[in-house]
């Protein structure tokens, strides 16, 4: 996952949001503001630490508008709350990020949900991603375009080599499906390595990739194939916070049954993910052996149409 932990944003979306009118109806201006009180006048006040941060435009990450929705569907019934963002570092990456939820430095954190992070904290079992951060799109030079569309199995792919964020869970994906992972130390390397021969392809998931390459001059998002395997992107709450875990387990009931989850997902990135054309695309599927089986044990609902078809379906029979 790029978003976020690594100072790259999904895309500029803060024109969009206002387009919209989602950043007044979500309160977005406010996020991380002091909490108002309950409709009930309970005065609890639930303070939030953590690092997702809105991009340069201040446009808040998905993650970060799903989290204050949750929340802000959960008032009524738990009270106010007040996100509390941590002083900004440099060179932060999910590990660290890992270990500070651990210590009890953070009250949660929103990752791609593996057996060795869910061990660190309390998983929230859902995908606010959809699925989608399991569609990686293979990222190439525009002047190897032509050569690369035409792999077609994943055989090939392994013949290649291909870069990976090396903290991220994807890297450890791929070596488990038999590719050759080059390790980059962060997402804003890749461009000038690929550049420089040092690998073939970079793989973005299927949300993010154009939002972040389009801004890169001679680099593409291939459009005629992408690898694919079960995966999901969620909050893990602190252990020292059951009592939130449980809150935000709430909210996503909430927001699946009425809607607003699926609408909140499709103004945010539902442009981006229409420009990958899925549909039209080869899938090469790989195994995530990392993944919890409870982490696919979910309402239907919340992946993609594509994902559960082609990805999650067949798991489940």
């Amino acid at each position: 996952m790029a978003a976020g932990v690594d100072g790259q944003a999904l895309g500029p979306r803060r024109q969009l949001l206002k387009t919209l009118g989602l950043a007044a109806s979500m309160g977005l201006p406010s996020l991380g503001g002091p909490a108002a009180a309950s409709p009930s006048g309970r005065q609890k006040d639930w303070v939030i630490r953590h690092e997702m941060r809105r991009a340069a435009d201040g446009t808040p990450s998905l993650e970060l508008a799903v989290l204050h929705l949750l929340l802000s569907k959960t008032e009524a019934s738990h009270g106010p709350f007040r996100l509390e963002t941590m002083p900004p570092r440099e060179n932060l990456t999910q590990s660290r990020q890992m270990l500070d939820l651990r210590i009890g430095a953070l009250d949660l954190m929103a990752t791609m949900t593996s057996k060795t992070r869910e061990a660190d904290g309390i998983p929230v079992h859902t995908c606010m991603r959809r699925g989608l951060n399991g569609l990686r799109l293979p990222i190439a030079l525009a002047s190897r375009r032509r050569e690369l569309e035409e792999v077609r199995s994943l055989e090939q792919v392994r013949q290649l080599r291909v870069a990976q964020v090396a903290h991220w869970p994807d890297a450890s994906v791929m070596r488990a499906n038999g590719m050759t992972v080059l390790p980059i130390p962060r997402l804003d390397v890749f461009e000038a390595m690929l550049k420089r021969d040092r690998f073939d392809l970079f793989a973005l998931a299927a949300d993010e990739a154009f939002g972040i390459v389009n801004a890169l001059p001679g680099v593409v998002v291939l459009s005629d194939w992408l690898l694919a395997y079960p995966s999901t992107f969620s909050f893990i709450v602190n252990q020292a916070r059951p009592e939130l875990a449980e809150r935000l387990r709430q909210g996503w009931r909430v927001v699946q049954a009425d809607g607003s989850f699926e609408a909140l997902h499709e103004k945010l990135v539902g442009a981006e993910v229409a420009q990958a054309q899925l549909g039209s695309r080869r899938w090469l599927s790989l195994s995530n052996p990392e993944l919890p089986p409870a982490a696919l044990r979910q309402d239907g609902r919340l992946w993609h149409p594509l994902v559960r078809q082609r990805v999650i379906a067949p798991l489940l029979r």
